[in-house]
């Protein structure tokens, strides 16, 4: 478990009382074998909090009012957290508390500093707040996956979601104003005062009018129509900035063509904004890439697609994105694909990869533009269907341990990554036993084609598809240069 020793960097922290000299991370010094500089001081840990949002709203105005509406949907809205081993700065080795709790309410179990802990797939009615507790000198290494699953009815399909931390500003590219989609932005305070955000949406010619202002509740999840503010509007990508707090943003869309289920879905922000993004794990039929431009000018992008056995050709090979606005590219069916696109700019990416059902049904699932593999994360599987870890082009090893039912963790099976393709991974062959979540190392890899490898899990079951990301590395430790006085 040589990975899971690897002691992630911590960034952007203010030390009261001294003044920072120089901006770079020095590796914590391991106790007992030199002494510190009383230059250095070390920095803290922090808590993992993330935010799932819950089961999907619906529309009830016909009921009531249509004596044949009925709504016979059957939708299950599930919950899996995990907390996985992590080194501390004195070499101790073990799994963060983990609680989880009703948004603005009660704790529903708290599980104690272990071993390692997974909990059960457990059916949930609202809104749920997972924290995983540093320990000192050793991050959270801890996450949670929601998973909708609906089977008959207006909402059939598969959303899946890797549950998202609060901040005080992200950018979601998914959701649509046209007719037949039902889009809504999700937005959860955490705190325990109330928040004021500012909510813009991005559209393919450029932003939809001034920002609304949105009061969100201490403890409380506000949900707002889009259809209403972008009517029309084939593609969204919605801006949130919060003043004086956080919140946590997600967004759901369930698709009718008639009464004809299309599909539903939950998509959170993906990798910051940056002049190359990298989206893996395109599996699927009538894959579409969505591109936002948050910059003042004109988006020009080039577009480079990698299956498993190489570079391939995709319709586009480039795209225009106006300011401020988003542009869709349809790429066809592809298989085990990797998208790296490159700009002018700084730009935001996410695909859409989907599925058909029975009686001309269909699902869909977004996949995030993604950060670069770090030396260490985890990433909770959906308990359902069959799924793939994707990696992008890239070069050395990638490390993977499967956490079980117990908790543990098995011994760490090495990826060989392809460098000028798209490289598929079963969780599966980890171990015969039932893998629950995932433990992933880049520490021995480098992007080949783009800049670090990137990884996504896709999921399909009879009726829907959907994907998860890796939560992002935890807030560490590290030794930083400062000047006293």
């Amino acid at each position: 478990m040589k990975h899971l020793r690897s002691i992630v960097t911590f960034a952007a922290i203010a030390v009261p009382g001294v003044l920072v000299a120089t901006t770079s991370f020095l590796t914590p010094l391991t106790p007992g074998t030199l002494d510190r500089s009383p230059e250095q001081v070390r920095m803290p840990t922090a808590d993992t909090r993330v935010i799932c949002p819950g089961p999907l709203l619906t529309d009830d105005e016909a009921e009531g009012t249509d004596a044949e509406f009925v709504d016979d949907s059957n939708v299950s809205t599930r919950v899996v957290s995990a907390s996985a081993p992590i080194s501390a700065a004195d070499g101790s080795v073990s799994a963060a508390r983990l609680q989880v709790a009703d948004l603005g309410g009660s704790a529903n179990f708290d599980n104690p500093s272990s071993d390692g802990f997974i909990s059960g797939d457990d059916p949930i009615d609202q809104t749920k707040l997972i924290t995983g507790f540093a320990r000192p000198g050793a991050p959270a290494l801890t996450t949670g996956v929601e998973t909708v699953e609906g089977t008959s009815g207006d909402l059939t399909g598969l959303a899946t979601l890797t549950c998202g931390a609060a901040a005080s500003n992200f950018r979601i590219l998914a959701g649509s104003g046209a007719a037949g989609s039902n889009s809504q932005l999700l937005l959860s305070n955490p705190g325990d005062v109330p928040v004021q955000a500012e909510v813009a949406l991005m559209t393919p010619s450029g932003q939809r009018g001034e920002p609304t202002e949105v009061s969100i509740k201490a403890g409380k999840q506000r949900a707002i129509r889009l259809g209403g503010l972008a009517g029309g509007a084939e593609s969204l990508a919605v801006d949130v900035k919060v003043d004086g707090g956080v919140v946590s943003g997600s967004l759901q869309e369930t698709v009718l063509d008639g009464l004809t289920p299309k599909g539903i879905d939950l998509a959170t922000s993906g990798a910051d904004a940056d002049s190359q993004q990298v989206v893996t794990g395109l599996n699927g039929k009538d894959a579409r890439l969505r591109v936002a431009n948050p910059s003042d000018d004109l988006a020009e992008v080039s577009l480079k697609a990698y299956g498993p056995d190489g570079e391939i050709d995709i319709p586009r090979s480039s795209m225009t994105v106006v300011a401020h606005g988003v542009a869709e590219a349809d790429l066809g069916d592809l298989e085990a694909t990797s998208v790296i696109l490159d700009s002018d700019q700084s730009i935001q990416a996410s695909a859409f990869i989907g599925q058909d059902g029975e009686k001309g049904s269909a699902d869909f699932g977004s996949v995030n533009a993604t950060d670069t593999l770090a030396d260490s994360q985890i990433m909770a599987l959906p308990r359902t269907g069959t799924g793939k870890l994707y990696l992008s082009p890239g070069q050395g090893q990638v490390q993977v341990s499967g956490m079980l039912d117990d908790g543990s963790l098995t011994e760490p099976q090495s990826i060989d990554l392809n460098p000028t393709g798209t490289t598929e991974f079963s969780p599966a062959e980890v171990s015969p036993d039932a893998v629950r979540a995932i433990v992933i190392s880049g520490e021995n890899a480098s992007g080949s084609q783009s800049d670090g490898v990137h990884a996504s899990y896709v999921v399909t079951t009879d009726s829907g598809i959907s994907s998860v990301q890796p939560a992002p590395a935890p807030a560490g430790v590290a030794y930083r240069d400062i000047r006293l006085g």
